[in-house]
């Protein structure tokens, strides 16, 4: 008979179970295991081949719980997988009697526990309605090996789980397992899988308030995940995410170090239309103020001014460089400061930042100036002129800026040149204005001589 296949209660066997259970359990007390376990498995085929759910589940169950009570793992590992394999075995039935083995995994450890997990892994393998229960042992093995140092093979564990597609799993549990190989994953240094298993989550979820705890978990991977892979736009945007979470916002010991995070991340990030877009947004920030030196970080760059590099460095260096996003290894960190590991990354950023102000500067020129010789511009970006140029070069070919370089003039030119539809435009717009001056001019006149005619002809009859 198929194990998917639904029968009828043929008999109710309830008296049965009434009087032989207490007969087996005074067998079993004297000693006589053995002959009390045969009456029980008599009386559970008899339950089984009549579909009597109640029965037989309640027989499962006090066959493994005599065995519990007596210590004897080594029978109820056997049985565990007898019963669930008997021919018509009720799904029902079997999967009450992993619910009550599971609850004896608190109650041991070492390798009796070990011994009741595979136990419990290979009875549920494969069936549908107790894939909750082995997602549930599963992860259980995989926090033993990870206690003992096996990382990979915990983590292994946790991938081969499927989570997302078990209908009978509640949600958060769900997320909570994702969360979980997630971290794995992260322990394991397998960032792009990470980023892979992190899409099986739907962000519009965690946004609820009751799903916060998961929200600023889920944030604390990603942004770990957005530092291993440089992506600082990316970071900033999980940062802002940590930061509109109630919780943080109630509370200024919380929410301040993370909006200090956003400022340094936003600055970090490559200039494009987004980046500008949200650093205008973040500071427009009113809490912002509160932390003069973020406030006045962000102000350089969105005011439409120089910023020397030595100016900066004097005035922001020796705070910044405290922190592990710039500092440098063995950096101890400030409050509230990234979770990433101290190595040399902290420097990279520090000359990213450098690279930033540049780049910045660069823009601010090419807005107020049309030509300007390569030694000027190396002067105001305190360059060499060969790196000038290497920055120049890069910020055209992102199409950020348009440059051109005379090199045997030692000239920049910063006006792009029309095309013909635009000059063709410019020349309609010049156009349309002159026919409308030409219209006016002519109404005017107009206007004039009807006002000459009137007044004449008022003086002739005064005449």
């Amino acid at each position: 008979m198929s194990e998917g296949t639904q029968r009828k209660q043929e008999a109710d066997h309830t008296k049965d179970c009434d009087e032989i259970i207490p007969v087996a359990e005074s067998l079993v007390e004297a000693g006589k295991l053995q002959e009390g376990l045969d009456k029980l498995l008599t009386l559970e085929k008899l339950t089984r081949n009549d579909a009597d759910l109640a029965s037989t589940s309640r027989v499962l169950v006090k066959i493994i719980s005599i065995l519990h009570a007596r210590s004897e793992w080594k029978l109820l590992n056997e049985y565990l997988g007898i019963l669930s394999r008997k021919h018509g075995q009720l799904r029902q039935a079997v999967q009450k009697m992993v619910d009550e083995a599971m609850t004896y995994l608190e109650k041991v450890e070492g390798q009796t526990k070990l011994d009741l997990i595979e136990t419990l892994r290979e009875v549920t393998e494969g069936k549908i309605y107790l894939e909750v229960p082995r997602a549930r042992v599963t992860r259980m093995l995989s926090a033993i090996k990870e206690a003992a140092g096996e990382i990979t093979p915990a983590s292994d564990l946790l991938q081969d789980l499927q989570v997302e597609t078990f209908g009978s799993m509640d949600r958060r549990e769900k997320v909570d397992f994702i969360l979980e190989q997630m971290r794995l994953l992260k322990l394991q240094g397998d960032w792009d899988k990470l980023a892979i298993v992190a899409k099986r989550i739907n962000i519009k979820w965690l946004a609820d308030k009751d799903h916060e705890d998961l929200k600023l978990r889920y944030y604390s991977l990603m942004i770990l995940w957005g530092l291993q892979a440089s992506k600082y736009l990316e970071v900033c945007k999980y940062y802002r995410q940590v930061y509109d979470t109630p919780s943080v916002q109630e509370d200024e010991s919380k929410w301040s170090p993370v909006l200090r995070n956003i400022v340094y991340f936003v600055v970090l990030a490559p200039y494009d239309n987004e980046q500008s877009d949200l650093l205008a947004r973040v500071a427009k920030d009113d809490k912002l103020t509160k932390l003069i030196e973020s406030f006045n970080l962000i102000t350089c760059f969105t005011t439409p001014e120089l910023m020397r590099w030595p100016g900066i460095e004097g005035l922001y260096g020796a705070s910044l460089r405290q922190t592990k996003v710039f500092g440098s290894k063995g950096t101890k960190g400030v409050q509230g400061d990234i979770e990433e590991e101290s190595g040399d990354k902290g420097d990279k950023r520090w000359e990213v930042l450098h690279d930033r102000v540049i780049e910045h500067n660069i823009r601010v020129i090419s807005k107020y100036y049309t030509r300007i010789t390569v030694g000027r511009l190396s002067q105001l970006l305190d360059l060499t002129p060969a790196k000038t140029e290497e920055f120049l070069s890069r910020l055209v070919v992102s199409k950020t800026v348009y440059a051109r370089i005379d090199r045997p003039a030692g000239l920049v030119n910063f006006k792009a040149p029309k095309s013909g539809d635009d000059v063709l435009n410019e020349w309609s717009a010049d156009v349309s204005k002159l026919m409308g001056l030409i219209e006016k001019s002519c109404h005017l006149i107009a206007k004039e001589h009807a006002v000459n005619a009137a007044l004449k002809a008022q003086q002739s009859l005064k005449a």
